[in-house]
């Protein structure tokens, strides 16, 4: 697994091992990033279910101002750092062991201000990405045109939420069995 593009292009990032564990593949990062844009410069990132940190890792070498990287998993989190580590970004970062959704409300106590772009990259099948967006608005983490990127399998059990409040689906990609979802908060448009 690499970094895929910006100023660390093509640094190994160490993956975590696990039946359960499925970093976003290095092809659908860059397919993301395409859609998105390959320079974020100034955006504020949250990566939630980090995993790897990967796809927040990414957006920094892009450019991205800061990125705050969130996972409940111990290990995950270790495997964020040493990524950053090797990648030279920890001091555009912060890694945070939080509970998901629920603990999004004390990331705000964080002094992490709001968020332009944030990834939605949950266990498949377990139903949080709805949650994790609500309480996204709930907690006053985004930036007024923010922008939201889940993945969620393809499978019928796990579909990713067309309807919500406070945003609007604009475009779906599916890569095999992931699909992903590209939201707008208010007025942000991905072309």
């Amino acid at each position: 697994m690499r970094v895929t593009g910006g100023m660390v292009k093509g640094h190994r990032l160490i993956k975590i091992k696990g039946p359960h564990i499925r970093p976003t593949a290095d092809m659908v990062r860059n397919s993301i990033f395409n859609i998105l844009g390959q320079t974020l410069t100034g955006v504020t990132v949250l990566d939630l279910f980090a995993g790897t940190g990967s796809l927040g890792i990414e957006c920094l070498s892009r450019g991205a101002k800061r990125a705050v990287f969130i996972d409940n998993s111990r290990r995950a989190l270790a495997i964020i750092k040493k990524n950053l580590t090797i990648c030279g970004l920890e001091e555009l970062s912060m890694v945070v062991r939080e509970q998901l959704p629920k603990g999004l409300s004390r990331i705000r106590n964080l002094g992490c201000g709001q968020f332009d772009l944030v990834f939605i990259d949950p266990p498949y099948g377990k139903g949080y990405i709805e949650p994790t967006m609500n309480k996204l608005v709930e907690s006053v983490l985004l930036t007024h045109d923010a922008m939201v990127v889940a993945e969620s399998s393809t499978s019928a059990n796990d579909p990713l939420p067309c309807k919500i409040p406070y945003f609007r689906l604009q475009q779906t990609r599916s890569y095999g069995s992931t699909v992903i979802g590209f939201y707008s908060s208010h007025g942000g448009i991905v072309t």
